[in-house]
C-alpha cells in the first residue's frame, strides 16, 4: 500500500477573507483588493496595545475580528436577500450504490495495489454554487476488517484531496464532509484498497450503456452521476484509472444544496469595504469591553473617550472611532444591496431584481 499524506490547505473561504482585507507590516497575505485595515488608523502598533494572553501578537487579533465581521456582514447580507433566495435546505439528496441481489452475490476482490469504489460527477450547470455534502459511507465487507484507509481524489487534476479511516465493515459511518462546486463540475472518486471481497453494488438500479456497448455513467439526480471505478495511486497522484459496473460494495448518502458562501466570495469585491469597517469595530468593540481588564502591554494608555452624555455621540477615542466604523458599514452595506445585481441562478434563488435596505450595526 502507498505511503498517505495528511493534507493541510486552507479553505477557500478563508482565502477569499485573506484576499479582501489585510494588515501592513506582519506576514499576511497581500489583499487582491489593495485594502488595508491600516486605512481606517488601526495597524500593528495599535493592535499590540490591545491584546491579551489569548493572543501572541496583534496581527493574529486582526485575523480573529476580520473572521468574525465576515459572519457578521454574511449574514446581514443574506437576511436581507432572503426574500429573493429559495430554502437553503437539501435541494437534492439520495443513495449511491445499490445491492444487485444479496450479501450472498460477491465482488471478488481486485487485488492489492488497485483501489476501487465510485466516482461522482456534481455538474452545477454553469449558474449555480453547489455544496456536495458526504453524509455518510457504508462497504458491503465483511466486519472483520476493520480501520480500512479511504481515499477521496479530484479527478479534474487526479490529485488526493481526502483522506479518512472506516472503523468497521457493513456499519453505517458518518462523514459530513463538504466538497464545493462553484459553477465549474465537480469530480470526485472515493476508492479503498481492493484486497477484501464485498457485496456487489451498483450505483443505481438499472445499468446505463452508451450507444455503442459501453458502461456510462448512471443520473442519479439533475446534478450527480456516479460510476463504479478502479484505479491505481502513488498515494498522492492517480496514475491509472478504469470504470468498473460495481461499486465493490460502496454506497454513500449524499445531498446537494445552495453554496451562499461561495457566492458572497463571487462579489467579494462589493464586500471589501464593508468588511474593512465591520472589522474595525470588532476590534474597537474588543479594546472597549475585553481589552481594558486583560491587555498585556499596561504601560501605556489607551484613549477610551467616552460621550458627554447617554444621548451625545463622543468626540475623540476608541468609542467615537467604533461610533464612526458603524456608521459607515451602514452605509456601504445599504449602498451595495440596493444596486446588487441577482444571480442568474434559477436553483438557489427566486428571482432578480435590485433591492433597497438599511442595515444596522450595533
Amino acid at each position: 500500500m502507498p505511503p498517505f499524506f495528511y493534507l493541510c490547505k486552507k479553505n477557500n473561504h478563508q482565502m477569499c477573507i485573506e484576499s479582501l482585507l489585510g494588515l501592513r507590516d506582519c506576514n499576511q497575505v497581500e489583499p487582491s483588493t489593495g485594502l488595508y485595515i491600516d486605512d481606517l488608523g488601526i495597524n500593528t502598533t495599535f493592535l499590540g496595545q490591545l491584546i491579551t494572553d489569548q493572543y501572541l501578537q496583534g496581527s493574529e487579533l486582526f485575523v480573529d475580528k476580520r473572521a468574525f465581521a465576515w459572519r457578521k456582514l454574511s449574514s446581514d447580507v443574506l437576511s436581507r436577500l432572503s426574500p429573493m433566495m429559495k430554502s437553503d435546505t437539501v435541494i437534492e439528496g439520495k443513495r449511491v450504490g445499490q445491492l444487485v441481489s444479496d450479501y450472498a452475490n460477491v465482488q471478488a476482490a481486485a487485488g492489492a495495489g488497485r483501489y476501487t469504489g465510485i466516482r461522482l460527477k456534481i455538474d452545477p450547470q454553469s449558474l449555480s454554487f453547489l455544496n456536495f455534502y458526504l453524509a455518510d459511507i457504508n462497504l458491503a465487507i465483511a466486519s472483520s476488517n476493520t480501520n480500512v484507509p479511504i481515499l477521496i481524489f479530484d479527478m479534474s487534476t487526479l490529485k488526493l484531496i481526502e483522506t479518512f479511516t472506516y472503523a468497521t465493515g457493513s456499519l453505517d459511518q458518518f462523514l459530513g464532509k463538504t466538497f464545493s462546486s462553484a459553477r465549474r463540475k465537480l469530480d470526485i472518486a472515493i476508492v479503498y484498497e481492493s484486497t477484501m471481497q464485498s457485496a456487489k453494488m451498483i450505483t443505481k438500479k438499472g445499468h446505463c450503456f452508451d450507444c455503442g456497448g459501453g458502461l456510462r455513467e448512471a443520473h442519479i439526480c439533475p446534478f450527480v452521476d456516479a460510476i463504479g471505478i478502479d484505479l491505481t495511486t502513488d498515494g498522492t497522484n492517480v496514475l491509472s484509472t478504469i470504470t468498473s459496473k460495481y461499486t465493490a460494495g460502496m454506497s454513500v448518502n449524499y445531498s446537494v444544496n445552495c453554496d451562499r458562501q461561495g457566492w458572497l466570495c463571487s462579489i467579494g469585491g462589493l464586500m471589501a469595504l464593508p468588511l474593512a469597517y465591520a472589522t474595525a469595530v470588532e476590534i474597537y468593540n474588543y479594546a472597549l469591553t475585553t481589552s481594558p481588564n486583560q491587555r498585556v502591554n499596561t504601560t501605556i494608555t489607551v484613549n477610551r473617550g467616552q460621550s458627554a452624555s447617554s444621548t451625545a455621540n463622543a468626540v475623540e477615542g476608541i468609542v467615537a472611532a467604533r461610533d464612526i466604523a458603524a456608521t459607515r458599514y451602514n452605509d456601504e452595506l445599504g449602498a451595495m444591496l440596493q444596486n446588487m445585481r441577482m444571480p442568474d441562478d434559477s436553483h438557489c434563488w427566486d428571482c432578480k431584481r435590485n433591492m433597497k435596505y438599511v442595515t444596522a450595526l450595533p
